[in-house]
């Protein structure tokens, strides 16, 4: 309210404040959930299943991954430990919201949720971002003995998603503009 008032002619807040609804807000949190979850189940899938196998003879590295020493092999297994990491600290943002909603707290709706909601929104722009990376290192490691396609897959799965960054960001500096 104070940003909205004059002091001597003058607004005290020269610029416009964005009105966010609690339903925005409410429906921003129901995606957040849900893409989280998901990236969450296939970064676990992906650890558990690792690409190429397990080593299964009796000996001491009974159970290692057989692409164990290749370099995009432990890109992978980081950034999908990222991906997850990422993704399961956005879903506790939110649930830790939702305790504070349910726990009656007499601030509004927007007070409660709208930075948590951008935290968690921060959070899964790098789980999918560690995600593209992921699926790229591990494409290159099952797909290395065709070179060509190896290294294409690498380069074409992070240079669309950077793409499609791009004219994210565009979109909104012509908004903000």
């Amino acid at each position: 309210d104070i940003a909205r008032e004059k002091v001597a002619e003058f607004p005290v807040l020269p610029f416009h404040l964005r009105t966010v609804s609690a339903e925005s807000l409410e429906k921003s949190r129901d995606t957040h959930l849900v893409v989280a979850a998901l990236i969450a189940t296939v970064a676990f899938a992906a650890a558990i299943t690792v690409p190429g196998g397990f080593k299964s003879e009796k000996e001491s590295e009974q159970g290692t991954p057989f692409l164990i020493h290749k370099i995009a092999f432990k890109a992978f297994v980081v950034t999908n430990a990222l991906a997850f990491i990422f993704s399961i600290s956005a879903l506790a943002i939110h649930f830790q919201v939702n305790y504070l909603l349910l726990s009656k707290i007499p601030f509004g709706i927007t007070a409660i949720t709208l930075y948590p909601t951008r935290s968690a929104s921060k959070l899964l722009n790098h789980a999918i971002t560690t995600t593209v990376i992921a699926f790229s290192t591990v494409s290159y490691v099952v797909l290395k003995p065709s070179h060509v396609l190896a290294i294409a897959l690498c380069f074409i799965c992070p240079a669309l998603y950077f793409c499609y960054y791009v004219e994210v960001l565009q979109a909104w500096v012509k908004m903000i503009l």
